[in-house]
């Protein structure tokens, strides 16, 4: 921890990047009042926060090469001042409702470059000891960002306004961008004149490399398993209400963000070696699955959470998971597979919590959707981890040749 920190570079990012999540939250909650003060509507309360998921499932793809083509410190600098421009706007009282939508959907949009600039960078910032060190602990101190963002946003709101929220939000990104400008080393792009000039499929060269490439697929599919593993979270609501307990909805959708916590500080106190980390990286995959199967057996309020405990802190391994990732990638091509990786991260999630509901809909039982989650999940977690260790074995560890 004191090495991470001590690196002026990283702790330029960390904590601009801490910071900027926990506004985040603090301008979702405000926007969603503002919006609930102006219509009176429930329908359009839900719909503004859904349009804070949608954005980058777009904008990911289609913009993660701006981290590749130009220096990303630049990249980065200028996204949060635009940032910091538009949320100004938004926070401005008298403001037209569509224009704040407007205006936070262009903001949404303004992240995903600088969220792949802000990754690429990591590994050169860091040495490669520390690289595995510091995603673990961005990736910590943003889980905790937002549950501590969200929780005391309606506090916050409610006593200073939500234009005043806003605005708050729109001072941490002018922070991230003070902090980028005196922290971060000035680099060259990485990839200035574009891989068409080598790749003939120009943008669309990072894709094939993540699907031909036998690490990167393996990795990527435990990643995506995430869609299945956060499919108690989107039933927690009706899985409270089968358990008796409607108190207990806050409860279980914060054991799988904390318990996460809680198992990469364990992995990573346990493990130090990160070639040991990556050999585990199979195994948590699928105990992050395996417990769900449990629920076929209609656990009760404490198994339950002691269920969910379990695989939120085997879910660690998306922490090694991500940087072993993102170190096999050559650096010409992190932005836009960063993109494409977050998109396909979101919308894994998303789609997973929106089919379990159906289906729970359908069969008329919320734990035997949850079982049956993580019995495909648990067959399609045991074949990405046999790809993983062969691919691993016959590549090794080494960066991808372009």
């Amino acid at each position: 921890m004191r090495a991470l920190v001590g690196n002026r570079e990283f702790r330029g990012l960390w904590i601009g990047s801490t910071v900027s999540t926990a506004g985040d939250q603090l301008a979702a909650v405000a926007l969603s009042l503002l919006v609930f003060e102006r219509t009176q509507s429930a329908a359009w309360t839900a719909l503004t926060w859904s349009l804070t998921l949608f954005p980058p499932l777009v904008s990911g793809p289609l913009l993660g090469w701006v981290a590749d083509r130009y220096p990303r410190r630049t990249v980065m600098i200028c996204c949060a001042w635009l940032q910091a421009a538009l949320m100004g706007l938004m926070a401005v009282p008298g403001v037209p409702l569509w224009a704040m939508i407007v205006l936070l959907v262009s903001v949404l949009m303004i992240s995903s470059p600088f969220l792949a600039a802000q990754e690429a960078s990591l590994p050169s910032v860091l040495p490669g000891d520390r690289y595995d060190d510091g995603v673990a602990l961005f990736g910590t101190s943003v889980d905790v960002a937002q549950m501590a963002g969200l929780a005391g946003a309606g506090f916050l709101v409610t006593a200073a306004g939500p234009n005043v929220a806003l605005a708050a939000n729109a001072a941490s990104f002018v922070l991230v961008a003070v902090l980028v400008q005196l922290s971060v080393r000035f680099r060259p792009a990485a990839d200035p004149h574009g891989s068409r000039n080598r790749d003939p499929e120009g943008p669309k060269g990072a894709f094939t490399l993540l699907v031909t490439e036998p690490r990167l697929r393996s990795l990527m599919g435990m990643r995506l398993l995430a869609g299945l593993a956060m499919v108690p979270e989107g039933l927690a609501v009706p899985l409270a209400a089968d358990l008796g307990a409607v108190w207990a909805v806050g409860l279980i959708l914060a054991i799988e963000p904390a318990a996460n916590v809680l198992g990469v500080a364990v992995l990573f106190r346990l493990v130090r070696d990160p070639a040991k980390r990556e050999r585990l990286i199979g195994p948590l995959a699928i105990l992050s699955l395996a417990p769900l199967i449990m629920f076929a057996l209609n656990p009760n309020l404490t198994w339950t959470i002691a269920l969910l405990v379990i695989a939120g802190m085997a879910g660690a391994y998306h922490t090694p998971a991500r940087s072993a990732w993102m170190r096999i990638l050559p650096d010409a091509y992190r932005g836009r597979a960063y993109g494409i990786g977050r998109a396909a991260l979101r919308s894994s999630q998303g789609g997973g919590m929106a089919v379990a509901g159906v289906v729970a809909h359908s069969i008329g039982s919320v734990t035997a959707t949850i079982a049956g989650a993580g019995g495909i999940g648990l067959l399609l977690a045991t074949q990405a981890t046999v790809a993983w260790r062969r691919a691993r074995v016959r590549n090794g560890p080494e960066a991808v040749a372009i």
